[in-house]
């Protein structure tokens, strides 16, 4: 699952809220200007 968030207002949402309104914009205040939020873990890779 994809979650977003809005560039304005900063509330976090998923991509199912997306589909509700026509265009991709905040479900909430109608920016336009959403970013893609990364997974919250650490990977750790062994250096050579």
């Amino acid at each position: 699952m994809v979650r977003y968030k809005c560039g304005r207002c900063g509330r976090e949402f998923d991509e199912k809220d997306i589909e509700l309104l026509p265009g991709i914009k905040c479900p909430y205040c109608g920016y336009r200007v959403i970013y893609k939020v990364g997974p919250a873990t650490i990977r750790r890779v062994k250096a050579v």
